[in-house]
């Protein structure tokens, strides 16, 4: 059974040779120690950025290299930048994305980080060019990898969630005051990027992508980022809608989220076909969540990034047992961390996960 095959059984449910194993995202100077090659530009884990497309080849022959020596099945990449678009670079150095979101490069990870934006009111919001989901150049990287990978590993698309998107544009601060004072304006944007990702669905479709992984937080470690009512009234329905899409495209669509989701998962469970992250930092039990939908969720994870970072090996052999004995049996179960392999992970560590999920991760699960 190759990489592939191996995740389409997970997804449908079914018991393949082993359980897959995938990564989310990898920082740029953890792919460079483990393929011995070096990218010297930066990226962004929220928004496509890179102009070259020479550059972006290289980005993506890096992320491939990396994923075959690592032994993934699952292979996910991000949007690339439409046709012609060039960053405006603001004095102090930093640049203003696609979205309007100012950012500040971080050193260490070599990444480009949100902080700040360019609306100051939600009248600025009408004279911002919106980017057009139609526009040459968005599948750049997807057809690239597509191309390359001949079938080998599942591809996935990586996409923004609206809620996060909308947060990210307009700086956490702003986005919660205007939608308490005005809430129809923060409903109209959600909508807004929601048909841009319906308009990007298609497209990604039509690559051929095997699934979409919706990145973007709804829940820090205490619960949801906003009220239950929130959700209900605008993201909910809005995440409906593109996963409409994407399924009429025959396409599956997963859910990323950190944080303590327990309160969204019986919402999750009747709208996405899985959730990634499941995140044990904050209180969510995979075996408790696979008891309850597992037959109604693909769950990915959830291997703690905070103990790939500070830990050791034994340590995490431990939690991989742990939770393919608690998530694998049955199927439905693809191993990862808890959000991705971060600059600051012990690469030992990360090795010994995948190590562990080759080992405990056969079928029939007999822990």
């Amino acid at each position: 059974m190759n990489h592939r095959e191996r995740v389409i059984k997970a997804l449908n449910f079914e018991e393949p040779d082993r359980v897959p194993i995938m990564e989310n995202g990898i920082d740029t100077p953890l792919m460079e120690k483990i393929t011995g090659d070096s990218f010297p530009y930066a990226v962004s884990r929220q928004s496509p950025i890179i102009t070259d497309r020479s550059h972006e080849s290289m980005r993506v022959d890096l992320r491939l290299k990396c994923w075959r020596k690592i032994d993934f099945d699952l292979f996910p990449i991000d949007l690339s930048t439409p046709d012609g678009w060039k960053p405006q670079m603001t004095p102090e150095g930093d640049m203003v994305d696609l979205w309007g979101r100012i950012m500040k490069l971080d050193k260490m990870t070599r990444a480009w980080i949100p902080y700040s934006t360019v609306f100051t009111d939600p009248d600025d919001y009408d004279e911002f060019e919106f980017p057009d989901p139609l526009e040459g150049g968005w599948v750049y990287a997807l057809e690239y990898a597509k191309r390359n990978l001949e079938g080998e590993m599942a591809l996935a698309s990586s996409l923004r969630d609206p809620f996060a998107h909308a947060w990210e544009m307009f700086t956490p601060m702003k986005f919660v005051l205007w939608m308490y004072r005005e809430p129809s304006f923060i409903k109209r944007v959600i909508e807004d990027i929601a048909d841009f990702n319906i308009g990007i669905i298609k497209r990604v479709a039509e690559v051929g992508v095997d699934l979409i992984i919706s990145s973007g937080d709804y829940c820090d470690a205490k619960g949801p980022m906003v009220p239950l009512s929130f959700f209900r009234d605008t993201i909910f329905p809005n995440l409906r809608r593109q996963v409409d899409a994407a399924h009429k495209s025959g396409v599956k669509y997963i859910k990323h989220t950190d944080g303590n989701i327990n309160s969204l998962l019986p919402d999750l469970a009747d709208i996405v076909d899985g959730c990634h992250s499941l995140d044990p930092s904050a209180g969510v039990d995979i075996g408790s969540v696979k008891k309850t939908y597992g037959d109604r969720l693909v769950l990915m994870g959830n291997i703690s990034v905070d103990n790939l970072a500070l830990k050791g090996r034994a340590d995490i052999v431990e939690e991989v047992k742990r939770c393919i004995r608690d998530a694998s049996p049955g199927g439905g179960h693809i191993l990862s961390s808890s959000n991705s392999w971060a600059a600051g992970a012990r690469l030992e560590n990360c090795l010994a996960m995948v190590e562990a999920g080759k080992t405990y991760g056969v079928y029939p699960i007999k822990m």
